[in-house]
């Protein structure tokens, strides 16, 4: 089996902002990146290689594999394009030369300075990452439609990222006690000297 692609260099210059005349070869590596590295460390290695078997055969679109096409359309096509644009990036700005690495020029515009490509680079991995959250929300969500979906392995294989997206870690700076509270519950409580504060 060569290489299985979820989406074409045409789908990617089709839905990000990447010229049609920019050279194929490039961007099929940043798709394969995309595929291989955020791709598969969501879906887990057991359900990405059921879509790779699945889009290889053809048999993604039989009906009976409607689930397993409907989520590669609706989710994983999104994250594989979104990361394939945040890798393409280094390609257009940087060139592998024979002299070494260069930074690209053209007749139709000047080079970038790095804090305008840091910037452009943190909106394409903010857009992937939101696509990507939303890929981890629905496995979380529909566990129960993906046999291949495994979030455990003893074989050495990626499982599946088992937690919901869209969470952000929440950090207090001290406790808040309601009127109720019983230090005498939590002796070893470090913060008890502090329970006044802020009432």
């Amino acid at each position: 089996m060569g290489q299985v692609y979820f989406i074409s260099e045409t789908k990617l210059k089709d839905y990000t902002s990447i010229s049609e005349n920019v050279d194929s070869g490039s961007l099929r590596q940043a798709i394969r990146t995309s595929q291989l590295i955020n791709a598969q460390e969501t879906l887990g290695t057991s359900l990405y290689n059921k879509l790779i078997d699945l889009v290889d055969t053809g048999d993604i679109s039989s009906p009976s594999n409607s689930v397993y096409k409907s989520l590669l359309d609706d989710y994983v096509v999104d994250v594989v394009i979104q990361y394939s644009l945040f890798y393409a990036l280094d390609d257009f700005i940087f060139k592998f030369m024979n002299v070494g690495l260069v930074q690209g020029s053209s007749e139709q515009g000047s080079p970038l300075d790095i804090n305008t490509f840091k910037m452009i680079k943190n909106g394409a991995k903010d857009r992937a990452e939101f696509f990507d959250n939303r890929l981890r929300e629905h496995l979380f969500n529909n566990e129960n439609l993906y046999p291949a979906y495994e979030t455990s392995t003893t074989d050495g294989t990626l499982p599946g990222a088992h937690t919901d997206g869209f969470t952000s870690s929440i950090v207090l700076d001290y406790p808040m006690y309601s009127d109720d509270y019983d230090p005498t519950c939590c002796k070893d409580y470090p913060y008890k000297a502090q329970s006044q504060r802020g009432r």
